[in-house]
C-alpha cells in the first residue's frame, strides 16, 4: 500500500505556496477588483488615495471611502503609488490623505506617484488633466518643512492640469477644526461625509505607569528606559500598532513593545533634549517626570501598514535603538503562533557593552528557533577589544554596514518570498537601507515589493 504521508506533506506544501503568492499579490488583485467594478459601475468612481508613514492617513482615507460608499457613492480605496492612470481616465475624481514624513519626504507608499507623474507630463501626455481633485495635508508643525510632500502633491497636480476643488488644506497635529473643514469642503462638492477623524485613534484611557527600567546605564548613548503600562481595558492591539500619549493637547506616538496576552503595555522610550536642554514634551514625561501609580492619558492607533505578513512568509525586521520596540511585537506574536517560517533579525546599538537591550529574550528566541538569524551590531564597539560572545552574530558599526555584508542571505531570502519590515530611525539607518537595496536590486524592483506588502517601515 501506498503511504499517504508523503503525498500530504506536498499537498500543505503546495497549499502554503499558493497562500503566499495570492499575499504576495492581493494588493494588484484588489486593485483589478476596484478597476472592474469601476468599469461595470453607472456611477462615476470617486478614487480615494493615501500617502501614510505610520498608518494616521491610512485609517483616515479608510473611514472617508466607508462614509462615502454609505452615502451611494462608488468609491476606489488604495495607496498613492498604486494609482493608475487607467483610474484617473475611469474616475475623474481624486480625493487625497497625505502625510509629510522627516524633512518634507513622501512616504514610502507614495513616493513614487510624483515621479510617475512628472514622467508623463516629459513626455506629453496629459494623465491628470480633466481629474478634479483635493488634498488633505497631514503634518506636524514642529518641522520646518509643514505639509509640504501634501502641497508639492497639490502643486504638481495643477501644474499636469488637474482642477482643484478648493485649496489644500494642512492639518497639524490631526486638529479637529481643520478636519471639519475638511469634511465641510467636500459636503459643498455634493460629497456624503461624516466625521472622517472618528475611527483614527482609539477612546482614549487614563494607563498607570507600573514600572520603569532604566537599560543602559553607563551607555555612550542616551538613557534608554523600558515602560510598562497597565492593559488598556477599552482597545485591542497587534504587533504594529502605536500608542499614543496626550500631554497639554499635544500628542506624541510610540511603537509598542508588548501584546495583549502580556498583559501590559509596553514601551521603550529614549530620552530626548532639545538644544537649550530642555527635555523633550513625550520623553521628558514618561522617562522622568511620570510617577509609578499614576496615570497618563493614551490612545491606541492602529497601523495596518506595519502589521504583520501571513503566518508563512518569512519576515526580515531591521531597525536601531528604540526601534526594536515594534520588532519585539513582531517576533513575540510569531512565538505565540509557533510559526515555522524563518525569521531574522538585524538590529543595532551603541555599546556592546551597556547597550544589550532584551538579550536574555533574543537568546531565548534565537535557541528556540523563533529566530533564524540574529545580527547584533554595535555603533560604538572598540576596534581593539573583542565583540562578546553572544547568540547569532556580532558586528561593529551600524546596522547598514551589517547587511552590506549580509548581501547574498538578504537576496536568498527574498527569492523565498521574503517581507522586510524597518523599525527606527528614518535617518541614517532606514534611509541608508533604502538606497542599499536599490542599488542591489533597483528601484522597479522595490517598488514591487512594496506594492506586495513586502517592504514595510515604521520610521521617525
Amino acid at each position: 500500500m501506498i503511504s499517504l504521508q508523503p503525498w500530504g506533506q506536498a499537498s500543505l506544501l503546495v497549499l502554503g505556496w499558493c497562500l503566499l503568492t495570492l499575499w504576495c499579490f492581493r494588493a494588484s488583485l484588489r486593485q483589478r477588483w476596484h478597476s472592474r467594478r469601476a468599469a461595470h459601475s453607472d456611477l462615476p468612481v470617486t478614487l480615494v488615495a493615501y500617502a501614510s508613514e505610520g498608518g494616521t492617513a491610512a485609517a483616515l482615507a479608510g473611514d472617508l471611502a466607508q462614509q462615502l460608499e454609505q452615502g451611494g457613492e462608488a468609491v476606489s480605496l488604495l495607496p498613492l503609488n498604486q494609482l493608475s492612470r487607467q483610474q484617473l481616465a475611469v474616475s475623474r475624481r481624486l480625493l487625497i490623505i497625505a502625510s509629510t514624513c522627516g524633512d518634507g519626504e513622501a512616504p514610502a507608499n507614495g513616493q513614487h506617484f510624483l515621479r510617475r507623474l512628472q514622467h508623463s507630463q516629459r513626455q506629453g501626455q496629459h494623465v491628470v488633466q480633466d481629474v478634479r481633485y483635493a488634498v488633505l495635508a497631514l503634518g506636524d508643525d514642529d518641522y520646518p518643512q509643514f505639509c509640504a510632500f501634501g502641497l508639492q502633491l497639490h502643486k504638481q497636480l495643477q501644474q499636469a492640469g488637474a482642477q482643484p476643488m478648493f485649496a489644500p488644506l494642512c492639518v497639524n497635529r490631526l486638529e479637529r477644526r481643520s478636519i471639519e473643514q475638511w469634511q465641510q469642503q467636500l459636503a459643498e462638492q455634493g460629497f456624503s461625509v461624516a466625521d472622517t477623524a472618528q475611527g483614527c485613534d482609539s477612546a482614549k484611557e487614563e494607563l498607570t505607569l507600573e514600572q520603569r527600567l532604566w537599560l543602559n546605564p553607563g551607555s555612550p548613548g542616551a538613557a534608554l528606559y523600558e515602560l510598562h503600562l497597565s492593559k488598556p481595558q477599552h482597545s485591542h492591539w497587534q504587533a504594529g500598532d502605536i500608542a499614543r500619549l496626550w500631554l497639554a493637547g499635544r500628542y506624541r506616538d510610540y511603537s509598542i513593545a508588548s501584546l495583549p496576552e502580556e498583559n501590559h503595555l509596553r514601551l521603550l522610550v529614549r530620552e530626548q533634549h532639545h538644544d537649550n536642554g530642555e527635555p523633550g514634551l513625550g520623553s521628558g514625561w514618561l522617562c522622568q517626570q511620570w510617577q509609578p501609580g499614576s496615570t497618563s492619558r493614551f490612545s491606541l492607533r492602529s497601523n495596518p501598514a506595519f502589521h504583520a505578513p501571513p503566518t508563512a512568509v518569512p519576515l526580515i525586521l531591521i531597525g536601531n535603538g528604540t526601534g526594536q520596540a515594534g520588532l519585539r511585537a513582531h517576533l513575540k506574536q510569531r512565538s505565540l503562533q509557533n510559526l515555522q517560517a524563518p525569521c531574522w533579525l538585524l538590529f543595532g546599538e551603541r555599546s556592546p557593552e551597556h547597550d544589550r537591550i532584551w538579550q536574555q529574550e533574543l537568546d531565548h528566541w534565537y535557541q528556540s528557533g523563533v529566530l533564524t538569524e540574529l545580527d547584533r551590531c554595535y555603533s560604538r564597539a572598540s576596534g581593539a577589544a573583542e565583540l562578546p560572545a553572544l547568540c547569532g552574530r556580532s558586528h561593529r558599526g551600524y546596522v547598514q554596514h551589517a547587511l552590506q555584508r549580509e548581501q547574498k542571505r538578504l537576496r536568498q531570502w527574498l527569492k523565498q518570498g521574503a517581507a522586510i519590515y524597518i523599525c527606527g530611525s528614518r535617518d541614517g539607518m532606514a534611509s541608508d537601507i533604502d538606497q542599499l537595496l536599490q542599488q542591489w536590486l533597483g528601484k522597479r524592483a522595490i517598488e514591487r515589493l512594496q506594492q506586495q506588502g513586502r517592504y514595510r517601515k515604521d520610521v521617525y
